[in-house]
C-alpha cells in the first residue's frame, strides 16, 4: 500500500510541474487564456447580447459595461464581424471593444499547430491580385526550407503572423505578397500524424480545398483510393502530393499491402 502511495505521489506531482498543453493555463494582460481562446470583451455600457435556441426562438442576457468575456470563436462574412461568447453571439460594434490574444500565445497551447484562415471574406494579399480563401492551409517554415509554387508560408515574429507569398522556386522566383496577418483570422488546430500511403474511401463524400468546410474540388466516390502524406487537421485528412486536397478521415482506411 505504501509503494502504490508513493507511485500516485509522483504521478501527482509530476502532473503539477509538467500539465499536458491543453490543461495549461497562461496569464495575459491581468487575466488566464485557455486553449482555443482568441481574445476577450469588454462592453462601453450594458447591453443585451441574445443566443438562437434550436427550436427558433432566442434568449437573452444583460451583460455589465467593463465586464470582460473570454472570446473563442470568430467569423467575418458580408462585412460583419461576429464574436462568439459561450453560446451568445455578438456582432461587433462601437459598443463592443474586443482585445486579441497574441498568436504566439494561442500558439503556446498546441504541440504541432496548424493555420487555417477562417475569414469567410477572404483577405487579399500584399502586392498580389488574389486572395487567402477561407479555408486555405498555411505551411509554417522557412522559404528556403519549403517554398515552392503557389504556396504559402507563415511565421510568427514578435507577437504577429507574418506571411510569405511564393510565385517560384528558392534558384529563381521570389517572395512576393510579403505581409502581416490580422491573427484573429486565423484558427488554429492541432496537426495530427497518420500513416503515409494509400487510403480507400468507404463512401460518396467531398473533398475540399482545406481542413473545414468550405469550397470543393469536386464529389468524390466510395472507393477511390487516395495517397495521403498523413496529415490529419481538423478531423479531416490531407490527401495528394501536389495539389493536396481534404476528405474527412474517419471515411478513409488505410490500403493494407497483400
Amino acid at each position: 500500500m505504501k509503494k502504490i502511495f508513493m507511485v500516485l505521489l509522483v504521478v501527482f506531482v509530476l502532473a503539477v510541474v509538467h500539465p499536458t498543453k491543453s490543461e495549461a493555463i497562461v496569464r495575459y494582460d491581468g487575466a488566464d487564456v485557455y486553449k482555443d481562446q482568441t481574445g476577450k470583451m469588454t462592453f462601453t455600457k450594458d447591453i443585451k447580447v441574445y443566443k438562437k435556441n434550436e427550436d427558433g426562438t432566442f434568449d437573452s442576457l444583460v451583460v455589465k459595461r467593463n465586464n470582460y468575456f473570454r472570446t473563442y470563436e470568430i467569423e467575418k462574412y458580408d462585412g460583419k464581424t461576429f464574436y462568439q461568447m459561450g453560446q451568445y453571439r455578438v456582432q461587433a460594434t462601437d459598443l463592443v471593444v474586443f482585445k486579441e490574444v497574441p498568436i504566439d500565445i494561442r500558439s503556446s497551447f498546441y504541440n504541432n499547430p496548424a493555420y487555417v484562415m477562417i475569414n469567410h471574406q477572404g483577405v487579399k494579399t500584399n502586392g498580389m491580385d488574389n486572395f487567402i480563401e477561407y479555408g486555405t492551409l498555411f505551411i509554417v517554415g522557412k522559404r528556403e526550407e519549403v517554398c515552392r509554387p503557389q504556396v504559402l508560408l507563415v511565421s510568427i515574429e514578435k507577437g504577429k503572423l507574418n506571411y510569405h507569398y511564393c510565385v517560384g522556386d528558392i534558384e529563381g522566383g521570389d517572395v512576393t505578397g510579403t505581409g502581416i496577418l490580422d491573427s484573429t483570422d486565423i484558427r488554429i488546430f492541432e496537426k495530427k500524424t497518420r500513416n503515409k500511403g494509400s487510403y480507400i474511401l468507404t463512401e460518396d463524400t467531398e473533398q475540399y480545398n482545406g481542413p473545414v468546410i468550405t469550397r470543393y474540388y469536386g464529389k468524390v466516390l466510395k472507393g477511390t483510393v487516395f495517397y495521403s502524406p498523413g496529415i490529419e487537421i481538423n478531423g479531416y485528412l490531407m490527401v495528394g502530393d501536389v495539389n493536396f486536397g481534404f476528405i474527412p478521415a474517419n471515411l478513409l482506411k488505410p490500403v493494407e499491402d497483400k
